[in-house]
């Protein structure tokens, strides 16, 4: 997938747009993340049953929609990619906060630098 030709698209940094314009884009089959409208509603069901005191709970889900926080896609592996019109998280699939990944990039310009393999992850499958 083109990302610099999706951020050409895009008028604001805000991820419902962005996942929008990237579903009107075929998607590689062989890619290891997944975008979908609905993963935002399965990531907010696995918070409320894996909720802990160490895990995402619903009110930092809250907190952080305040923020325009949505969930855009899924590795294959079932760690979580989302945004803010700010910053792009990678969420694991445990949800342990303690091992979340703060980018201070929107999301187009984080997939941007993930494809050309600028990011490092120690939970994304690397490029």
């Amino acid at each position: 997938m083109d990302f610099q030709l999706i951020k050409d698209q895009l008028t604001v940094s805000d991820p419902q747009q962005f996942l929008s314009v990237v579903l009107e884009n075929q998607q590689d089959e062989e890619s290891t993340i997944i975008f979908s409208q609905t993963i935002e509603e399965q990531f907010e069901q696995n918070v409320q049953y894996l909720s802990s005191d160490e895990t995402v709970d619903l009110d930092d889900i809250t907190r952080w929609k305040e923020l325009g926080f949505l969930v855009v896609a899924q590795t294959i592996d079932g760690d979580y990619i989302a945004g803010t019109t700010e910053q792009t998280f990678v969420i694991p699939v445990s949800l342990y906060t303690s091992d979340i990944e703060t980018y201070e990039l929107v999301l187009a310009d984080f997939f941007i630098a993930y494809t050309n393999g600028a990011i490092h992850s120690n939970i994304l499958p690397s490029n």
